[in-house]
């Protein structure tokens, strides 16, 4: 699946998608998860907001509402949806973990092309 950055770049601007990965689409709601805090921002091709109701269904929300907990999270975390979650970002997380006494294991998946009849 291509990756549909329209919706989110419409509702925020591009600078500040920096932090985002495109999760997927799931009934013509567009999935973004912000690689910092780890929380999701669902919006649907005219940037309506939605989050995640029962048993995998979606609701829409209030856009600035939404905004407003992710901001006031990554405020938390010392960035802002400016911050980009990239290899300099995650490297720097390492290592205040690794001072913190925090170890880590990182396992790499190289995935194979795999046809299934």
């Amino acid at each position: 699946m291509e990756a549909n950055w329209k919706p989110l770049e419409k509702v925020l601007g591009k600078a500040r998608c920096a932090g985002f990965m495109f999760m997927g689409r799931v009934n013509g709601i567009n999935l973004y998860k912000h690689g910092i805090s780890r929380s999701y921002l669902n919006l649907d091709d005219d940037g309506n907001c939605y989050v995640k109701g029962e048993r995998g269904s979606h609701r829409q929300a209030d856009l600035a509402q939404e905004l407003a907990k992710l901001e006031e999270c990554l405020k938390g975390l010392q960035a802002t949806l400016e911050t980009p979650y990239d290899e300099s970002f995650i490297a720097q997380k390492r290592e205040v973990l690794r001072q913190e006494g925090i170890s880590l294991l990182t396992v790499h998946v190289e995935p194979d092309e795999v046809t299934i009849h």
